[in-house]
């Protein structure tokens, strides 16, 4: 994906007049239309969502276990035959042994069977539970990671939605600042005419106009990667024609209320990561029980009902169906895999201390993530109060300026001069207003919102 979004960028870069063209009809997209339209989009989710759904089925798997093994056997045998057998013996009515000879009937060709057995499980050391509630830890940490991805990609669209904003932003401030060079140009021409102004001025006119083309071709370039890299992100052709809406108000980027200790708590209890990484602990503490269940046997109840023709457990045997059937205890265990079993405990009792140690590790991460986006959004806030009297200041020396200039008290210079201050001082303001509003989705996502 970010492969294909780089080399979409260096396309844009060779067909910057095709991107440039159809603004009229571009779309208007907010910011919550992006994010949906990237969650569906997205492939990364799709397939977190997919291993969501496998950790579903393999839960019922596991679930399964308690439910007692019911098999149906059926079969059909033709015998060879067999020359029916005899045996004599000494047969006594009350007198002296009287030799006998007892003939058995043949054997019957045909045999039909069907066979009902039934195993329910009563003791298995702890396995099956075990089992069970490492699927259920297993699945929550899927859908953690699900969780996860959601967040990172509703942060890489708004930040790229914001570039965007930004760039289209900029770009329109610097085609203003042409149109006050073009004017700019005209008057010092004027003056001129009028013996107020040198060639000089005429020339220094002349080059802050080609300076503000540089600048206004520079910037469609920047906007067009940016909306290029915004379009691939929420599943539209690369060079689809985009426009963002208004740019919300400032009060929208300003820090949220509570203290850092506060937002710290919220991240620990609802980051994604540091939910998955409890369940990927829960999971291993099961799967130490899944390894120890092996040191125990395990106990079944068992049973089979059976129709068969003839019937091996019925003497002497008839051709006709017969049923009978079967109910007992089984109890096994495996005592040459002991050794196994105990390797396997030691291996999941290692893995299980490795899932606590990333856990910490993780909740340590996510309060240094809280707390350097929480500062970076509260500089970025404040540099912002200060631009914008910076601003004020240069629009209002620009004004008098002006004045001046055209009452020939000012220089060409000065005027320039003062029209530069309010071109930069705007920009930094609008930079300062878009830092502030990536900044607060830095925050929302450091903290699990």
């Amino acid at each position: 994906m970010r492969d294909s979004i780089f080399a979409a960028l260096a396309l844009c870069l060779c067909a910057a007049p095709v991107l440039s063209a159809a603004a009229d009809g571009a779309r208007v997209v907010g910011l919550e239309e992006c994010i949906r339209l990237g969650f569906a989009y997205d492939a990364g989710v799709h397939s977190d969502e997919l291993e969501t759904h496998i950790a579903d089925a393999r839960l019922r798997e596991m679930q399964g276990q308690y439910v007692p093994s019911l098999s149906l056997q059926g079969g059909y045998s033709r015998l060879s035959n067999v020359a029916p057998g005899s045996m004599t013996t000494d047969v006594s009515l009350g007198g002296p042994p009287v030799p006998a000879t007892i003939t058995f009937p043949p054997p019957l060709e045909n045999s039909t069977s069907v066979r009902i057995a039934l195993q329910q499980p009563l003791f298995t050391g702890k396995r099956i539970a075990a089992s069970i509630r490492q699927a259920e830890a297993l699945r929550d940490s899927s859908r953690s990671d699900l969780g996860e991805s959601r967040l990172g990609l509703r942060y890489a669209i708004t930040e790229a939605y914001w570039d965007f904003a930004r760039a289209k932003t900029q770009r329109e401030a610097i085609d203003q600042s042409v149109t006050q060079a073009e004017l700019h140009l005209n008057d010092a021409r004027n003056l001129l005419d009028e013996g107020m102004a040198t060639n000089n001025d005429v020339l220094q006119a002349q080059m802050r106009l080609e300076d503000s083309k540089i600048d206004l071709s520079s910037l469609e370039s920047v906007r067009d990667i940016a909306r290029v890299r915004l379009a691939l992100l929420i599943g539209l052709p690369w060079d689809a024609a985009l426009d963002t809406a208004e740019a919300p108000p400032s009060q929208s980027a300003e820090p949220p209320q509570g203290s850092v200790a506060d937002l710290v708590a919220r991240a620990l209890s609802k980051r994604p990561e540091i939910q998955g990484a409890r369940s990927r602990v829960i999971a291993q503490e099961a799967s130490m029980e899944v390894a120890r269940s092996g040191l125990f046997p395990s106990v079944f109840l068992t049973g089979d009902y059976t129709v068969a023709n003839p019937n091996q457990r019925v003497f002497p045997q008839s051709d006709q169906f017969t049923p009978t059937w079967s109910l007992g205890i089984l109890a096994s265990i495996d005592l040459g895999r002991f050794p196994q079993y105990l390797a396997q405990e030691e291996q999941a009792r290692g893995k299980l201390t490795q899932a606590q140690e990333s856990s910490r590790k993780m909740a340590d991460a996510v309060a240094l993530e809280v707390i350097r986006t929480y500062l970076t959004l509260r500089e970025a806030a404040g540099r912002l109060v200060s631009l914008h009297q910076e601003t004020a200041q240069a629009e209002e020396n620009d004004r008098v300026t002006q004045e001046r200039y055209r009452q020939g008290v000012a220089l060409s210079s000065e005027s320039l001069d003062a029209q530069t201050l309010v071109v930069r001082a705007r920009l930094r303001e609008e930079g300062a207003l878009f830092d502030c509003l990536t900044a607060r989705a830095a925050l929302d996502r450091a903290v699990g919102e």
